[in-house]
Formats: structure tokens, sequence, C-alpha cells
């Protein structure tokens, strides 16, 4: 019987651990494809002739949504293994 225990701890863990991404990896889509759909209104925008101000500032928020989205789904994942890892 305590075999069987730890080996189900040692199962739920790596469980755990790709149930966890899954869910980071939409969360992250889900983000990124906003940042996504801001490129595409900027371009819509640029051919419509607004003003250069709001392009770039609607530029910089693009690329600021993506590069924080990036940087705490790298640091997600991390903590996520380094969790799962200890759970071992």
């Amino acid at each position: 019987m305590s075999g069987d225990a730890s080996s189900e701890g040692t199962v739920s863990a790596p469980k755990k651990f790709l149930v966890e991404t899954l869910t980071g990896i939409a969360i992250f889509s889900i983000i990124a494809g906003a940042a996504v759909g801001l490129s595409f209104f900027v371009k819509f925008l640029e051919a419509n002739n607004v003003d250069v101000v709001v392009i770039v500032g609607l530029k910089i928020a693009e690329y600021a949504i993506f590069v924080v989205d990036l940087i705490l789904f790298g640091r997600f994942l991390w903590r996520t293994f380094t969790t799962t890892w200890s759970e071992l």
C-alpha cells in the first residue's frame, strides 16, 4: 500500500506540471494575441494617416505587452518546474 502512495505522488507531480504548463501556455497565448491584435490595429491606423505620436505610443504599448508577457511566462514556467522538481 505505501509503495502505491509514493508512486501516486510521483505521478501526480508530472501531471500537475503538465496541467499548469498548458494553462500557462493558454494564458500566454491570449495575452500575446492581444499584442498581435494591437499590431493589426496600429497598421490599420497607419494606413488611415493617424498622427505619428499615437502610432509610436501604441507600438510601444504593443512591444511592452509582449515583452512583459514573455518574461512572466518564463518566470511562471521556471517556478512551476522548480516546484514540481521539489515534489519528486
